[in-house]
């Protein structure tokens, strides 16, 4: 008859039971000491990303530029009658040739989506001037005798709102076509000096303009050309009027963000509006200098140690 302990050995052995994996060594074995692990099996730690490592937040714009120009100002023509009863008269009749007129204008430029640019410009024009009428004129309704002494001002703001889409975007070489919209702020006004009581006359008017627009510019590295025009004529059909803006900058790149400007600019354009007897054209020439800056860049440039 069999024991208990053997009758569980013999059961053990039936069942496939393995024996446990580690098991005390026998006394003639020597004991092996765990072999280190491979290279592969070891744990990698971590190090920490530096802050300039991590990806930049993106960019509401790709670029936003600020252009500032002043300057020097020259009125070529500016050519006038207000009136049924008005009477002509030119730039040189009223002393505005006389000398050079101080240039202001600012412009904000966004581009975005690589393609896209919206730019808001200010362009402001205040010139008076005093001269002596060499006959009896007449503005609007009323007339100024000869040998008068007036102080003409010429009041004539722009306000304008321009998109441009890029046509072509090489390494060096980009065209953009797009249109404007311009608001204009016009004031002609006419004043006796030293007569009394004094005379005055005006004619104000708000008014709202369109225009093509195309923008090349050609990258040299060291310094860049660019050519900005803005167009628009009826061509003598209808009513007769236009405008027309075209600036050409050279620019050179001082630092990251900021560029310095040289910039020629003649203004002009008008219109003929029987319906109020009125006509005005002049064209106006510029010559500038300006900065550029790309906020966002020049931002960048600044924190860099």
């Amino acid at each position: 008859m069999l024991s208990l302990p053997l009758i569980a050995l013999v059961a053990l052995g039936q069942t496939g039971v393995a024996e446990p994996a580690s098991s005390a060594p026998d006394a003639g074995e020597a004991v092996r000491a765990p072999e280190p692990p491979t290279p592969a099996e070891q744990p990698r730690a971590t190090a920490p990303v530096p802050a300039a490592a991590a990806e930049a937040p993106r960019r509401l714009f790709d670029s936003l530029l600020v252009d500032f120009e002043v300057g020097a100002a020259y009125l070529f023509q500016n050519d006038g009658r207000y009136g049924p009863n008005g009477s002509s008269y030119t730039a040189a009749e009223v002393g505005q040739q006389r000398n050079l007129a101080v240039a202001l204008r600012l412009a904000i430029e966004a581009r975005f989506a690589r393609r896209h640019t919206v730019i808001a410009t200010w362009a402001p024009l205040d010139l008076t001037t005093r001269a002596t009428l060499t006959r009896d004129f007449t503005f609007q309704t009323t007339t100024f005798t000869d040998r008068t002494v007036v102080d003409h001002r010429y009041l004539f703001d722009g306000y304008r709102l321009s998109y441009l889409f890029g046509l072509v975007q090489g390494s060096r070489f980009t065209l953009g076509v797009g249109a404007s919209v311009q608001v204009r702020n016009a004031s002609v006004e006419f004043r006796t000096v030293d007569a009394s009581p004094a005379i005055f006359a005006v004619e104000r008017d708000i008014g709202l303009v369109g225009a093509l627009k195309v923008r090349a510019r050609f990258d040299a590295g060291i310094l860049y050309a660019q050519a900005d025009v803005d167009f628009f004529n009826t061509f003598g059909l209808g009513l007769p009027a236009g405008i027309h803006d075209v600036a050409l900058t050279m620019g050179v790149p001082v630092i990251p963000g900021l560029d310095f400007l040289l910039r020629l600019r003649l203004v002009g354009g008008g219109a003929n509006v029987p319906s109020r007897e009125i006509y005005n054209w002049g064209n106006f020439g510029f010559a500038v200098l300006g900065v550029r800056v790309d906020v966002p860049m020049l931002w960048e440039h600044s924190r860099k140690p």
